[in-house]
Order: structure tokens, then sequence, then C-alpha cells
């Protein structure tokens, strides 16, 4: 029995459909590649300009990409969630270092496989090779449409963005509660701590946000306030 059979119970509805039609047409020989691993929250992974050797398969949990070339800033630019494939970038684009820097920001699970052995796959895979170029694509447009709001975006309005974005991808019913340092909110919005400290008192004292020791909470009638003061500048959707 692979690595690759234990994955599928504690796999999300969506994740396990996603996974089964990327992997639809895998050969044997790669799914007896696959090996499962299981790293804490706060590990990095993988390392700008080290040796891209490896793809990972992300399962279960969340990963950020961290930019660290403006010392001292640390701009976290992206989240990443399940399903994502990283390291074939690197190899569609004949890069021999990985180009980013990526970390857990919660326990996650991965499969994990050599790059000759991906490359291998995808290059005689057409069906693989559509879903995950189509996957990689909707992250570089995703990307470059954030930054170029980031251009024109002060304080006030990249944490608006960002708490937009992130209730969207993670709230649970009526709220999404934000478990996040002032130091990560700063990351996520390359903005000093100082000016988020003084962002996020300024909507809790408002009630856009609302403390719950030490975690925020964004309710969805302030989600759609957020959603609305977004919509007087930028065009979302």
């Amino acid at each position: 029995m692979s690595d690759l059979d234990n994955v599928w119970k504690y796999l999300s509805k969506d994740s396990h459909e996603y996974l089964e039609q990327f992997l639809k047409n895998a050969p044997r020989w790669l799914l007896e590649e696959f090996r499962e691993v299981s790293l804490p929250k706060d590990t990095e992974f993988v390392t700008e300009n080290d040796n891209a050797g490896t793809v990972y398969i992300l399962l279960t949990g969340i990963v950020k990409g961290s930019d660290l070339r403006v010392f001292p800033i640390a701009y976290d630019f992206m989240r990443f969630y399940p399903i994502e494939v990283f390291g074939g970038m690197e190899f569609v684009l004949e890069e021999e270092t990985y180009r980013t820097t990526l970390v857990t920001v919660t326990n996650c699970r991965f499969l994990k496989l050599s790059r000759e052995h991906f490359a291998k796959w995808v290059s005689n895979d057409i069906n693989a090779m559509k879903m995950f170029t189509e996957a990689m694509t909707k992250y570089l447009l995703e990307q470059c449409r954030k930054e170029r709001l980031f251009l024109f975006l002060q304080g006030e309005d990249r944490v608006l963005l960002f708490l937009h974005d992130f209730y969207e991808k993670n709230h649970l019913g009526d709220k999404v509660i934000i478990n996040m340092s002032r130091n990560d909110l700063a990351r996520g919005t390359a903005l000093s701590v100082r000016t988020v400290n003084r962002t996020v008192k300024d909507f809790i004292e408002e009630g856009l946000l609302m403390k719950k020791g030490r975690k925020l909470v964004l309710p969805f009638e302030k989600y759609k306030e957020i959603k609305n003061r977004l919509a007087d500048k930028i065009e979302i959707a």
C-alpha cells in the first residue's frame, strides 16, 4: 500500500474531488512514489534560492508565501489552501532553485515527490498538465491583481482588503476568527506593525472588528460593510 492510499480519509470533499481528478490518469509507478509528510505550523519547508528538487502537494492546512528580499521588511504576499502544488512552477519555468519561501501557517499535510518524477508524469499527462497550468495561471492573476491594488491603496484600505480576502477564504457560518498577531497582519499587508496596531484599534473602536481575547472576530455584517467601503475605491468580485 502506498502513502497515497492513506490520505483520502482526511481530505475535504472539494479536495478529494480535485485530487481524484488531478490523478485520474496517473500511472501506478507514480502513485507508489508519493510520500506523505506532516509538518507543524511555522515550518519553513521551501526556501528561496535552495535547489528545487522536491514537489509538494498541499492536502490540509494553510501555507504562506513570504518575500524577504527587502530587509528588514517581511511581506507575506499570498496564502495557499488545498489543493496546491509547490515546486511545479519552477519545473515549468526551467528554474533550478525555488523562487519563493514557503512557511506553514497551520499544521499541514502534504504529498511530496521528486521533481524528476513530477516532470516525467505531467510531461506525459495532458489532464494533469492542464489542471496544473490552470491553477498556476489563476495564482499569478490573483497575485498580480493584489500587487496592482497595493500600489494605490493607503494603509487603512490595505487592511480592509486583507480582511475582505481573509473572510472570503476562511469564514465559517456568519463570521471569521482572525487568530493572527499584529506582526502577521503587518507581514500580510506590507505595513509597519505600528500602522497595523493603529488601524486595528480604530476598527475595533468603530465596531468594524470585535476583540475576543487575543483574537479578532469579523462578523458577516461587517464583512459586507468592508466590501461596500472597498467598492467605492476599487472593483472587487
